[in-house]
């Protein structure tokens, strides 16, 4: 009896997470089979909701050898063309943030690595809390895993906000490893992670508010797009 090819990215998760071959992998990312499993099925809980992306074998006249991946409902797949073009955060020696009044900074991060460990980068959008997008970072950082990217553009982020002399912010990131580890549900155990994590305590008590969320990946699209943006550019 033919298997049935996944046609979703939830039924892609779930044919993974009934693979023979999950130690093989698990193995490559440095995780047991149990905790690749867990992970597996958060990430295919998180995209039921956005269950619209479907999975093809391309066009062969269009994209010789390639597959594709195709959005329907009206929205597209997210790549750097489809963010807005935003003043670089480096750049900027003053708050972006508007001159009156208290307001929050609100913070989207996003670490890439491809090979986990291999090259990596950092993404990251600053934005008026519930308002216009502000600035925008990406930087490539070397070799480095997930989540040593996931924390170093954290560190990034609160840093150029202390030299803005912001002291409300906001931040959203879709690790939840990271912001488990910043609620302080989880210990932070790595010897490469706990230095990062120092960092963002020693950055975070000069704030007045400070607040860390989970979100969805589909909801940090532009801080992913800028981690990738960085990896792709030419040195």
């Amino acid at each position: 009896m033919a298997t049935r090819k996944p046609e979703t990215l939830t039924g892609l998760l779930k044919t993974l997470e009934r693979s023979g071959d999950l130690r093989s992998l698990a193995r490559e990312c440095g995780l047991s089979v149990r905790e690749l499993r867990r992970r597996l099925s958060i990430w295919r809980r998180e995209l039921k909701d956005t269950d619209d992306v479907v999975v093809t074998g391309g066009n062969p006249a269009e994209d010789p050898g390639k597959a594709k991946a195709s959005r329907v409902g009206g929205r597209k797949k997210a790549d750097a063309g489809d963010w807005p073009e935003l003043p670089a955060a480096g750049t900027l020696d003053k708050s972006p943030l508007p001159a009156r009044g208290r307001h929050i900074m609100e913070i989207f991060t996003d670490g890439a690595s491809r090979g986990n460990p291999g090259p990596a980068s950092v993404g990251v959008v600053f934005k008026l809390k519930d308002g216009v997008e502000l600035a925008e970072y990406c930087e490539a950082i070397g070799r480095a895993t997930n989540n040593v990217a996931e924390y170093r553009a954290v560190v990034a982020a609160l840093e150029h906000c202390r030299r803005w002399k912001v002291r409300r912010v906001h931040l959203n990131m879709d690790s939840e490893l990271i912001v488990r580890q910043l609620h302080g549900t989880y210990r932070v155990k790595s010897p490469d992670l706990r230095p990062l994590y120092q960092q963002v305590v020693f950055l975070s008590k000069g704030l007045e508010e400070f607040q860390v969320k989970h979100i969805k990946r589909a909801l940090n699209g532009h801080a992913d797009a800028l981690a990738n943006r960085a990896l792709d550019e030419p040195a």
